[in-house]
């Protein structure tokens, strides 16, 4: 078992996890996510140990990515993104925003159908300053280098939208979901 208590581990496997199609080298991971190098390739070789993580040499570099025939990859997969990773931190910082009553991943993350260019799609419900909306879910976009929707509506128009049973609205409700908030 791999122990998913150190800080680097979780950046590691936060970072893969989103994006799994991903390889780096050494040093642009310590850039990337400010990490001592020393500490950083000794938690690669532990997840190259566990053979969830895999090495590729390329020219003078090594490159790290995730190991997607790992058995136990799409358990680790649910388990890092929902406590530390994407879905952790949109509800840290919707959490914080006033008038929020509710919040949905949705889309191709949710039906794990994302690849390179995949954006995430959270919807969100409620009397919510746009501006401040943006702003948090700005720096969040940094962090994670992935792209994300907002579709922002009070409860009033999400109401009327149900009512008028709107296509969008009604594939929102039957598709899978992730509720964040």
């Amino acid at each position: 078992m791999i122990p998913l208590t150190s800080k680097v581990t979780k950046t590691l496997l936060s970072y893969f996890f989103l994006h799994d199609n991903d390889s780096l080298y050494a040093n642009e991971m310590t850039r990337k996510f400010d990490i001592d190098k020393r500490n950083l390739v000794k938690k690669l070789k532990e997840l190259e140990q566990e053979t969830l993580f895999k090495t590729e040499k390329k020219g003078n570099g090594i490159y790290y990515s995730v190991n997607k025939k790992h058995p136990l990859f799409q358990e680790y997969r649910k388990i890092v993104l929902k406590t530390y990773g994407i879905e952790n931190q949109l509800r840290e910082i919707l959490q914080r925003i006033t008038g929020i009553d509710e919040a949905y991943i949705i889309g191709s993350y949710v039906k794990d159908k994302m690849d390179v260019h995949s954006d995430i799609d959270v919807l969100v419900i409620g009397d919510v300053s746009i501006v401040e909306l943006h702003k948090k879910i700005s720096d969040l976009q940094k962090n994670i280098s992935r792209e994300i929707n907002v579709i922002n509506m009070d409860k009033k128009e999400m109401e009327k939208k149900k009512k008028e049973k709107d296509s969008f609205v009604k594939q929102v409700f039957r598709d899978k979901k992730i509720r964040i908030i």
